[in-house]
């Protein structure tokens, strides 16, 4: 029987109105936190609540660690804005068939900033740094995965430092096979006092969709709703090319985004930026303009453990029968499992409805070992 999806576009309504009532003009502290990790979500328009499904989710939806199966880090580096370089490293590890943990650490450094006197005259340089911690759970029950991220963030300003604290809470809805729907509220914490007065971190919500189109395509949108701005529109896609070499792909990402429009011209709502993949490790590359403070340009390494397990270390099933313990691999079961459906469903003529709920069991059973269930996907979405 499908769930209703109603209720988690009806909270996620309901939160987006409230937030609406309580911002406020003005800017927050900590306003790195705002600047987005990967080069991929970056290339898509930073359009990336419901299509988070690697490493990177520990920054963009933790929900969407579910999707990691079983151990992958990234490394990324920013090239900002003004000499400004951000640098990033994450890993995720699968804890068990239903669990998965992650963390990263972010640091930005503006570089020497010139100080000068009333006269105009440069007194030197001081320095400038900000460094966030972070530390990620999610959890998957059946079509709807759920995950939370803390985090502990740190300003400094040549000799003055503060200290703050957040967390993140994310949720990703699989309506069908093809379509996903998230929400996460972000830098829900403590303000930051380096002055006489505390400054509220970055609060904001988003809420997206991602579409799998095609087998080759993905579409995804997001609205983003910061407690202290105004309301913004992200879109991007994603077209994977079919390589001719086993083990290794293409990627092209494009992306709109219209945050920053309004007061650096329409050149900074495009983004771009592909990927090259080959075995377990991948690097991504974004391009994003803004106006005329310049380019930014992303860079991000991925290792995916996934693709380096071996048979003999693929997921196993273990069955009992008296004393003696059966171990098979989970995928060879899932193909077994394919197989008896075919026949079930041709010998006692299925309806569409019992056929649909039985491969349902399949996809919720199987995708949580980690094996690859695309084949009982595609026969779902054409309502075999």
């Amino acid at each position: 029987m499908k769930k209703n999806p109603a209720p988690l576009l009806l909270l996620t309504a309901a939160l987006l109105l409230a937030a609406a009532g309580a911002r406020a003009a003005g800017t927050s502290g900590a306003s790195f936190l705002r600047v987005g990790w990967g080069a991929r979500p970056a290339a898509m328009g930073e359009a990336f609540t419901a299509a988070a499904d690697d490493v990177d989710a520990v920054y963009w939806n933790p929900a969407g660690l579910n999707y990691v199966k079983r151990l992958q880090q990234t490394f990324g580096h920013n090239s900002w804005l003004e000499g400004t370089n951000l640098e990033h490293a994450a890993f995720a590890l699968r804890r068990s068939t239903a669990s998965v943990i992650g963390a990263g650490v972010a640091y930005l450094n503006t570089g020497d900033i010139e100080r000068g006197n009333k006269y105009g005259y440069t007194e030197g340089y001081y320095s400038a740094a900000d460094m966030s911690v972070l530390l990620s759970y999610a959890r998957r029950l059946k079509k709807f995965h759920a995950g939370a991220t803390l985090k502990v963030v740190q300003e400094r300003i040549e000799s003055s430092e503060a200290k703050a604290f957040a967390a993140d809470a994310g949720a990703i809805y699989e309506f069908s096979p093809k379509l996903r729907l998230g929400a996460t509220l972000r830098n829900l914490g403590t303000g930051l006092t380096l002055t006489k007065e505390a400054a509220p971190l970055p609060m904001g919500l988003r809420a997206g969709a991602a579409l799998q189109f095609s087998k080759n395509l993905l579409l995804t949108s997001d609205a983003s709703l910061p407690f202290d701005d105004s309301l913004s529109l992200h879109f991007g896609a994603e077209y994977i090319y079919p390589s001719p070499i086993k083990g290794a792909r293409l990627a092209l990402r494009g992306g709109f985004k219209t945050a920053s429009m309004a007061y650096l011209g329409a050149t900074s709502a495009l983004t771009l930026g592909f990927g090259a993949e080959a075995g377990a490790v991948g690097l991504d590359y974004a391009l994003s303009p803004y106006g005329d403070l310049g380019l930014t340009h992303r860079l991000s390494l991925k290792i995916k453990f996934d693709a380096l397990s071996s048979k003999q270390e693929a997921p196993e099933i273990v069955i009992q029968k008296g004393k003696r313990t059966i171990r098979r691999g989970a995928a060879e079961v899932y193909a077994e499992t394919l197989q008896w459906f075919a026949a079930k469903a041709a010998s006692e003529k299925l309806s569409k409805t019992e056929r649909s709920a039985i491969l349902q069991r399949i996809i919720d059973k199987f995708s949580a070992l980690g094996v690859d269930v695309s084949q009982a996907k595609q026969l779902l979405g054409a309502g075999q």
